[in-house]
């Protein structure tokens, strides 16, 4: 995981192969967790339990912001297209977009003493801009979900965020990902 990038550098991430490709797999991996999730682990059309982030914090985290975004945005058209209900909420496209954007710019352009600091304020900052803040506020406009909805998905996004944390420290550590994700940035 290369600690800081340019903007530059982030944009040049789209011309690599491996990087579009594995980003490729990832919204796949996003798309059927939020399926599974869907089916799963929803109480009714606002509150759903999910790690359908997950994938989307990788690719922001590995590859930077605009692949993030790239790759949470995609996630949530497709998810949207596989679903039984095919109409997408451009708000709920946006958080999605934000989820990947903001964990990227965090984890790739401000300095962190450890990985660990970076991965955590990664997922947080994405939660609580993207899920929390972006997503509810479609929710309440487009679902007519209560204000107050809001807390539980916040309660839902810490439970996520901490699931998401071990998973992604313990991805980020293991020696066979990353020398995958080595020669990516120069």
């Amino acid at each position: 995981m290369k600690k800081r990038t340019t903007f530059k550098e982030d944009l040049a991430a789209f011309g690599k192969v491996k990087v579009l490709t594995l980003t490729a797999m990832l919204i796949a991996m996003s798309v059927v967790i939020g399926i599974l999730c869907k089916n799963f682990l929803t109480w009714n059309i606002y509150y759903r339990f999910t790690l359908e982030n997950l994938p989307i914090f990788f690719a922001a985290i590995a590859f930077g912001p605009f692949i993030g975004a790239g790759a949470g945005v995609l996630a949530d058209l497709v998810s949207c297209l596989c679903s039984t209900n095919p109409a997408v909420n451009p708000i709920i496209s946006l958080g999605a977009l934000m989820v990947g954007f903001m964990a990227g710019l965090i984890s790739h352009h401000v300095s962190f003493r450890n990985d660990n600091a970076r991965i955590a304020c990664a997922i947080i900052l994405g939660h609580l801009v993207g899920q929390v803040g972006i997503k509810s506020v479609g929710k309440i406009l487009w679902y007519g979900m209560p204000w107050f909805g809001i807390f539980l998905g916040l309660g839902f996004s810490v439970l996520a965020g901490i699931i998401e944390f071990f998973v992604l420290r313990a991805l980020f550590k293991n020696s066979g990902v990353r020398s995958s994700l080595k020669g990516i940035y120069k």
